[in-house]
């Protein structure tokens, strides 16, 4: 049969060849598109049903069964029907013509304009923005992801098509649409009643294929219903459940990624950079659940519009609040109150929404070994927006935290972030899409000295502030071809360390002004059904002027000096993907990335808030990384297997000297000794993700070693977060719609510290004798954590409803002794030259929820 032919070679020759033989074939040819015919087809593929239409008729089809194989038609039956009726209704939404060519019926797509559908995806309920929700059109294979900000575009041929959208928790949407030019279609999507609230990795954006990507995605239901400790949900405590992703000591907010530190993680709120994630020394993190919309994590491939890390990118994205109606919504446990508002500013055009969040630490006077129980913290999450028409729309988001610390001798250590963004989003053609970002971030932090003294009062203080501006494109080309571009600028001021108010103190910590630059190019393109491919360029420029301190004429004045450094980085990345089926995924990734900031970090303290950020300099250089993985993903019915292995080669790796110290050390710069890091690990995972029963079995081995002169005498060490074993379980079982109980299992080898060998006395101070770095480590680590919730529901009036949850649980359930960190006593009279500090043990808690 001709179709045989046609898939041996290329269809446009021998198109070819039969307008070559000229009118007089077409004019002897009968016309077998306006026979009758009468069949009956079955729900079945097209190609199946063109062989059993060819059978009846007894006419040849020729066709390119790659262009068909996909297809599908529903159950048709035909009575005397012209057979040109019949190919129009089944070829319906296809984009597939026909026509006759000689004594055969040619099928091939249809040539004529492309057109564009594009809009943006959103909450039916609320009016938010979905990020990642999917749309398809199936009878073309062609699917594409919604951006971060919920907007889509498709471009296709002319044709009348069925499009479905879908997105993990909601009903899945259709729409027949008929395109013969630019339309904008905005869609929302009905949240199912109840989800089971497990980490999806959205599916490729250039096929509709449902492969499992390698960045996660937490939806903000998606961070509720775990075993947090005292109920309190947190954004840093659910990553590090996630396998790769480590915590240095329990109770740290601190994220340890893939053989990286913690300052090598590039964490954003509403695109605002935050330096300190934490409130308590780590205990919760600064994210407060009520205003958070979604989680992005990459740790393979970084998208190029990303800068400035070596390990990881956490893009946290504030909720926007409900452009439908007003809502409040709030709760307390033991370590917390907080308590939301959001609602329409003009319904479908405009929402708000205000978080506010408070410590009860001082209420319930909870008993900790790191701070007074007097200690507070608070935080405001606030947001706004505006569509202006439909290709314009304004948004405004700020956040203020703040931590008041007080330790048992009544010292005190104040920190907090300030972050404001506002962003304007502009539609410039149905392909094209632009955000436009101005951003403001302040980090400052200030400890009492000797907070019990009044009289001689002495804080040291550190910060850093950031002036940002930034635009990114995407141009959706087409479907399966989607390039991104864009600049952006980083005003930095560092404040690395300085007694407060005195700035011309000779112990303070020289400032730092530095300019952060960089252009982007990233390209997503399928190059076959088997193939895909994303790759990128950025080039990054970082200009630092460091002020001289104690610099003096003759005279005695102090003179203001600044040495400059310029630095031009192009940073390229690549990811090759091999989809062999429609539930698999072989991925190999390579990245190279520079870092311009890093923390001056004292590896022997487990929790500090002084460690201050330094820009790479005239003597120190930026940080470098080479980072290979290779991934595999597989997906059948309700599970996901994968598994990745990855190497970094990173350079320019700092940590201080023996003994240095940080607070009022004007020279800690010339302290650091910079060398090369190498990490290496592989990940496996299983993942049950649907049912009454789902849950995952996660184990990593990991190294992390380091080589830095002047440090353990030249010689390799590991790092004080090398932990190379580490095993997580998480189960969850829904018993019906308002019961479910989860729990959370972790055990890890014990992280490195150095311990002294021996001490000498000085002055009546045991002073402590290292000999090599990280040659000691602590016990192994584990912890059992369980919980269950209860949701009910109380009809109020009118439409509106009282929900509530009751949670109970318990952290540590077999009280298990966890160090903290070792104590050095310096006084000669102590017996004991260092005792272990444990974490916490078997703790029990019960929260509230609601939400009107």
């Amino acid at each position: 049969m001709f179709y045989r032919i046609i898939k041996q070679q290329s269809f446009l020759p021998v198109l070819f060849l039969f307008v070559l033989s000229g009118q007089s074939l077409f004019a002897q040819q009968k016309n077998l598109l306006a026979s009758k015919v009468t069949i009956s087809l079955p729900a079945d593929s097209l190609i199946k049903n063109l062989l059993r239409l060819e059978l009846k008729t007894r006419n040849n089809f020729a066709f390119d069964p790659d262009q068909l194989r996909s297809i599908k038609i529903p159950e048709q039956l035909f009575v005397q029907t012209a057979l040109s009726t019949v190919l129009e209704k089944i070829l319906s939404g296809t984009n597939l013509v026909f026509s006759q060519i000689g004594n055969d019926i040619v099928i091939a797509p249809k040539k004529g304009v492309i057109w564009t559908i594009h809009g943006h995806v959103r909450d039916k309920s609320s009016g938010e923005e979905l990020m990642g929700a999917t749309l398809q059109i199936q009878a073309l294979e062609v699917g594409v992801n919604t951006n971060q900000y919920g907007f889509y575009s498709i471009s296709v041929p002319e044709g009348d098509y069925l499009i479905k959208v879908s997105n993990p928790g909601y009903l899945d949407f259709e729409k027949r649409v008929k395109l013969n030019g630019n339309r904008q279609e905005e869609i929302e999507l009905l949240l199912k009643e109840r989800q089971l609230e497990e980490v999806v990795i959205r599916q490729s954006i250039i096929t509709p294929n449902p492969i499992l990507r390698n960045e996660l995605n937490f939806a903000a239901k998606q961070l509720n219903n775990t075993p947090y400790y005292a109920g309190e949900t947190d954004v840093m405590k659910r990553l590090q459940m996630e396998n790769g992703i480590k915590a240095l000591t329990e109770g740290s907010s601190g994220l340890f990624v893939r053989g990286g530190n913690a300052d090598q993680n590039l964490i954003l709120l509403d695109e605002a950079i935050v330096y300190n994630p934490s409130h308590l020394y780590g205990l919760v993190s600064v994210f407060n659940a009520d205003a958070v919309n979604n989680l992005q994590v990459y740790r393979d491939y970084m998208p190029a519009n990303y800068g400035g890390r070596l390990s990881s990118v956490i893009v946290n994205r504030m909720a926007e609040g409900n452009s439908k109606e007003f809502h409040l919504n709030g709760g307390i446990n033991l370590m917390s109150a907080r308590l939301a508002v959001e609602g329409p500013i003009v319904k479908d055009k405009g929402s708000f929404i205000v978080a506010y969040r408070r410590s009860l630490l001082d209420v319930f006077h909870s008993k900790f070994k790191l701070f007074n129980p007097n200690s507070v913290y608070y935080d405001i999450n606030a947001k706004a927006n505006y569509k202006l028409n439909r290709d314009n729309s304004v948004f405004y988001s700020v956040y203020l935290g703040k931590d008041h610390l007080l330790s048992e001798n009544s010292y005190t250590n104040d920190w907090g972030n300030l972050t404001s963004t506002l962003r304007w989003n502009h539609v410039f053609s149905s392909r094209v899409f632009l955000n436009v970002s101005a951003i403001y971030s302040n980090y400052s932090n200030l400890l009492d000295l000797n907070a019990d003294t009044l009289s001689q009062k002495s804080q040291w203080s550190t910060g850093v502030k950031d002036l940002t501006l930034k635009a990114d494109y995407t141009y959706y080309r087409t479907p399966s071809n989607q390039i991104k571009f864009g600049l952006s600028g980083i005003y930095h001021q560092f404040s690395p360390g300085e007694m407060f108010n005195q700035e011309a103190f000779e112990f303070n910590i020289s400032r730092d002004k530095s300019f952060e630059s960089a252009l982007y190019y990233s390209q997503q393109i399928s190059l076959s059904k088997l193939f895909e491919l994303n790759y990128g360029l950025r080039l990054g420029f970082f200009r630092n002027s460091e002020e001289k301190r104690n610099i003096f004429d003759g005279e005695g004045n102090r003179l203001k000096k600044y040495d400059h450094k310029f630095f031009v980085k192009p940073e390229p990345r690549i990811n090759i993907s091999y989809l062999p089926t429609a539930n698999q995924r072989f991925f190999v990734t390579y990245n190279l990335n520079y870092q311009y900031l890093q923390l001056i970090q004292n590896s022997t303290l487990a929790f500090s808030s002084l460690e201050p950020w330094v820009p790479a300099s005239a003597n120190i250089k930026p940080q470098r990384s080479n980072h290979f993985a290779l991934g595999y993903r597989y997906s059948p019915a309700n599970y996901l297997f994968s598994t990745s292995v990855y190497y970094k080669k990173l350079d320019n790796q700092l940590d201080l000297i023996g003994h240095a110290q940080i607070i009022r050390n004007p020279e800690v710069r010339d302290q650091l000794r910079a060398g090369t890091s190498n990490a290496y690990g592989v990940e496996v995972e299983m993942n049950k993700t649907a049912g009454k029963f789902s849950g995952t079995v996660a184990y990593s081995y990991s190294r992390v070693y380091r080589k830095i002169s002047d440090i353990n005498f030249g010689e390799r060490f590991v790092a004080n977060y090398d932990i190379p074993h580490e095993l997580k379980l998480t189960a969850r079982y829904e018993f019906n719609n308002s019961l479910s109980v989860q729990s959370f299992f972790t055990y890890s080898t014990g992280r490195p510290l150095t311990l002294p060998v021996g001490y000498y006395q000085h002055d009546g101070l045991n002073v402590p004798i290292f000999e090599g770095r990280n040659t000691s480590r602590f016990p192994d680590f584990s912890r059992l954590d369980v919980s269950a919730q209860y949701r009910l529901q109380s009809h109020l009036s009118g439409r509106r409803s009282l929900q509530h949850t009751i949670s109970i649980g318990a952290y540590n359930l077999y009280n298990r002794k966890n160090p903290l960190y070792y104590h050095l006593n310096s006084s000669s009279f102590e017996s004991k030259g260092s005792t272990i500090e444990y974490g916490f043990g078997f703790y029990p808690w019960v929260a509230y929820s609601f939400k009107i």
